[in-house]
C-alpha cells in the first residue's frame, strides 16, 4: 500500500515541468537508459561521462539600475547599510572564457539574463552536480559627496560560493574563499553616474580544497562535500564610510556565577580611511544609558581594536527557550565625524566540570536537536526569509534545544535563534579534508582562517556554545592534523575565550584510541552511525546498535574531562516497509529511538543531535548506506525534500518533550 502524503509546497505544473526537463537533461546525458523512456524501443548506449547541454542563448534584457534599498534582513551591523538588492544580471561560464573575453569589462548586457540575489545557477539541478562559475552583475548609482570630503563606499559580501573575485568598472578590487563567511570589498573608483559592480563567482574545486573532495564527471574538477551549489548564496550590501568606519564589534560577557553581575568586554574594531593619523573617542551605550568610554589613535588607512568593559550588575540571564537580549550601540568620533554599530548579546554562563558535564547558568544542558542543511528544491542553498522561516518553525515544533550545520549559519538565523534560546554548535567549514593535504602549511592557513571569520563574526550570538574547529578529518591523527588541531584552537581562544573549543570526529567501533591532540580542546562532537554503516577498522564486522554503549564508554574513558556530544546520529529512510529492513520509514524511526536511549543512559553524553533535520543533495552517485537509495538525496532527514514529516520526526518531538 502507498504511503500517503501531504502534497508539495510547490505547484503541480511546476513539479511536473521539473521532471519534465530533468529527465530530459539526464537523455540527453545518457544517464537514463532510453528504454527507461520508451519500453518498446532497444536501449540506447550510455555516454561515457555525464555533459549538460549547452544552455540556449537568453535575450538581451533591458538595462535596470535599482537604487539600494534602506532595509536590511540583518540587525546587528552599521547604522547605514543599504541592502543590495533589486535587479542583478548573470551569465554562466562553463567554458571558463569570461575573464580572456573580459566579461568584467562588458558594457552591453548581451549573453546575461536579469536575476535577484540572492541565487545559486544550479538551484534546480539533480542530475549533474557540476563545478562551473559563473559572474554577477549590479549596475548601480551611489552619491559620492563633494571632491574633498570624497565617500568611501564598502561593499560587503555575506557569502558567495565558492571563490569570488570582484570587479569595479573592469578593475579587480578583492577577492574570497569560503561561501558561509563575509567579506567586504572598498568600492575604489565609483564615478558619478552609473557603474558597473562585478562578480565571478567559481565553484571549481581542487584536491586541496577545505572539504571532502568528490571527483566530477563535469569539467574535471572536484564538487565538495555536498551538493556544489554555486553563485552568491546570501545578500550583498552598501555603506559610505566618512573619515572613520566601526567595522565590527565582539561582545564578550562574563559572570563567575549564576547570580553574580556580568563584566563585559566589547572589542570594537575602528578603520580609518584617511591619510593622517587620527585619535578617535568610542563610546558606548546600553539601552540608552552611555556604560563605556575609551579613545585611542588609529593609524592612516589603518585598523585598531579598542576595548571597552563594563559592568551589568544584576543581569537577565539568557536562558533556554528565554532568550534575553540586551541592546549595544558603539559610536566612534573623530574631527566631527561619526561612525556608528549596533548589536545584540545575551548573559549566560558556560562551564565545563572536570568530569566532561557541561553546565548552562549552572544546569547540566542535556540537549537533543538537528542539524541544518542549507538546500530547498527550488533556490537551492540561497536561501531567503521563507526557506528561514520554514527551519526555524520545524525545529520549534521539534522541540529542538540545539542546532548544529556543517558552516555557520546566516546571520539573521542565528540572530532567530538567540531570540528563541535555541544552542548553537556552530563549525567551520573544514570538513574531510585529508592528511596528506593536512601537511600542508598553506591548506592549514585556510583552514584556521575559516575559523577565524567563522569567530569574528559570530562572537556577540549567546546562542552559540561551542566553536567546532573541524569535521570528519581522519580517524588516525597524524601530524599535519595535529598540528592543525593546537593551531585553530589557539586562535579561537585568543579571539574568544568565553566559549568550547571542539571538534567532531566519526565514531566506529575500534576507530579512536585517544589522540593528545583532541584531548587538549574543551569538547568532542560524535558522529555515530551504529548500526547503519560499517566498522572503522578494515577487516572487523560491521558495527551493531550494541555496539554504541561499550563505544562511547570507551571515549569517555580516552578522553577524562572532555565533555562528549553527540553531534550526529542518523539512518537513511525513504519508503514504506519493515522495521527490519535499512531504508524504510519505520527502520529509521526505531533506528533514533534506540540511539537516543542510549546516549540518554550515559549521564555523560551532555547532547544529542539528529542528522539532519530535512533531506538534502550529495551527489549523483550518492547511496548513503540505503539499499534502495534515491540519488542524489541524503535522505536522513526527519523531514523529506518535500516539507512533509517522516513518522521519525513525531516520534523524535514526543521524545524530545516538544511544548
Amino acid at each position: 500500500m502507498a504511503r500517503l502524503t501531504n502534497p508539495s509546497p510547490y505547484p503541480l505544473h511546476m513539479r511536473l515541468s521539473h521532471l519534465v526537463a530533468v529527465l530530459t537533461v539526464a537523455l540527453a546525458a545518457g544517464l537514463v537508459p532510453a528504454a527507461v523512456a520508451d519500453p518498446g524501443g532497444p536501449p540506447a548506449p550510455r555516454a561515457r561521462a555525464a555533459q549538460a547541454p549547452a544552455p540556449p542563448v537568453p535575450p538581451t534584457p533591458p538595462l535596470v539600475v535599482d537604487r539600494p534599498e534602506a532595509r536590511t534582513l540583518i540587525r546587528e551591523g552599521q547604522p547605514g547599510r543599504l541592502l543590495l538588492g533589486g535587479t542583478w544580471y548573470f551569465r554562466q561560464d562553463d567554458e571558463r572564457v569570461g575573464t580572456p573575453r573580459r566579461f568584467a569589462r562588458q558594457r552591453s548586457l548581451q549573453g546575461w539574463q536579469q536575476i535577484t540575489v540572492p541565487h545559486n545557477w544550479n538551484a534546480q539541478d539533480t542530475v549533474f552536480n557540476r563545478s562551473s562559475q559563473g559572474w554577477y552583475r549590479r549596475e548601480l548609482r551611489l552619491p559620492l559627496g563633494p571632491r574633498k570630503r570624497r565617500i568611501l563606499w564598502v561593499a560587503r559580501f555575506e557569502g558567495v560560493s565558492h571563490h569570488a573575485t570582484v570587479y569595479l568598472n573592469g578593475r579587480e578590487i578583492g577577492h574570497h574563499s569560503g561561501g558561509s563567511t563575509p567579506f567586504e570589498a572598498d568600492l575604489r573608483g565609483l564615478r558619478r553616474g552609473r557603474n558597473r559592480l562585478v562578480v565571478r563567482a567559481s565553484t571549481l574545486r581542487g584536491n586541496t580544497d577545505l572539504t571532502h573532495w568528490r571527483p566530477a564527471s563535469f569539467n574535471g574538477f572536484g564538487t565538495g562535500g555536498w551538493w556544489n551549489f554555486g553563485g552568491m548564496s546570501r545578500e550583498v550590501y552598501v555603506r559610505p564610510v566618512r573619515r572613520i568606519d566601526v567595522e565590527r564589534v565582539g561582545v564578550l560577557p562574563r559572570i563567575r556565577c549564576t547570580r553574580c553581575p556580568a563584566r563585559v568586554e566589547a572589542r570594537t574594531l575602528v578603520r580609518n580611511t584617511g591619510r593622517k593619523a587620527r585619535r578617535v573617542s568610542l563610546q558606548v551605550r546600553l539601552g540608552k544609558e552611555v556604560v563605556a568610554t575609551s579613545a585611542g589613535e588609529v593609524g592612516a588607512r589603518d585598523s585598531r581594536e579598542l576595548v571597552s568593559h563594563f559592568t551589568i550588575r544584576h543581569p537577565k540571564r539568557w536562558r533556554l527557550r528565554r532568550g534575553h537580549m540586551y541592546g549595544l550601540e558603539v559610536t566612534a568620533a573623530t574631527d566631527g565625524t561619526e561612525a556608528a554599530y549596533r548589536t545584540a548579546f545575551g548573559v549566560r554562563q558556560i562551564r565545563k566540570l572536570p568530569d566532561g558535564t557541561v553546565l548552562l547558568n549552572g544546569r547540566a544542558m542535556r540537549l537533543h536537536g538537528a542539524s541544518v542543511h542549507e538546500d530547498d528544491p527550488v533556490v537551492g542553498a540561497a536561501w531567503r526569509t521563507p526557506q528561514r522561516r520554514e527551519a526555524l518553525a520545524r525545529l520549534q515544533e521539534l522541540g529542538a534545544t540545539v542546532v548544529r550545520a556543517h558552516y555557520p549559519l546566516h546571520p539573521a538565523m542565528l540572530e532567530a535563534l538567540d531570540r528563541r534560546g535555541v544552542l548553537v554548535w556552530s563549525q567551520a567549514a573544514v570538513y574531510q579534508v585529508p592528511e596528506a593535504n593536512l601537511l600542508r602549511p598553506q591548506v592549514r592557513r585556510n583552514a584556521v582562517r575559516a575559523n577565524t571569520e567563522m569567530v569574528l563574526r559570530d562572537r556577540s550570538h549567546p546562542s552559540i556554545f561551542a566553536w567546532s574547529v573541524a569535521n570528519e578529518l581522519p580517524e588516525l591523527v597524524g601530524s599535519g592534523q595535529a598540528t592543525l588541531i593546537a593551531a585553530a584552537a589557539r586562535e579561537v581562544r585568543r579571539l574568544d575565550p568565553t566559549r568550547l573549543v571542539a571538534i567532531d570526529r566519526s565514531t566506529r567501533a575500534g576507530g579512536d584510541e585517544g589522540s593528545p591532540a583532541v584531548r587538549a580542546l574543551d569538547a568532542l562532537g560524535v558522529n555515530e552511525y551504529f548500526g547503519w554503516y560499517g566498522s572503522a577498522v578494515q577487516g572487523l564486522p560491521n558495527t551493531t546498535d550494541a555496539d554504541l554503549g561499550p563505544e562511547l564508554d570507551h571515549l569517555h574513558a580516552s578522553y577524562p574531562g572532555v565533555a562528549l556530544f553527540v553531534t550526529e546520529f542518523g539512518a537513511e529512510a525513504n519508503r514504506v516497509g519493515p522495521e527490519s529492513e535499512k531504508g524504510t520509514f519505520d527502520f529509521q524511526t526505531r533506528w533514533l529511538r534506540d540511539h537516543l536511549a542510549i546516549h540518554r543512559s550515559r549521564p555523560f553524553v551532555n547532547g544529542s543531535i539528529v542528522w539532519a533535520l530535512k533531506d538534502f543533495r550529495v551527489h549523483p552517485t550518492w547511496g548513503g548506506g540505503n539499499p534502495a537509495p534515491t540519488p542524489p538525496y541524503n535522505e536522513k532527514g526527519l523531514i523529506e525534500q518535500n516539507g512533509q514529516p517522516k513518522p521519525a520526526f513525531w516520534e523524535m518531538r514526543r521524545l524530545f518533550g516538544a511544548p
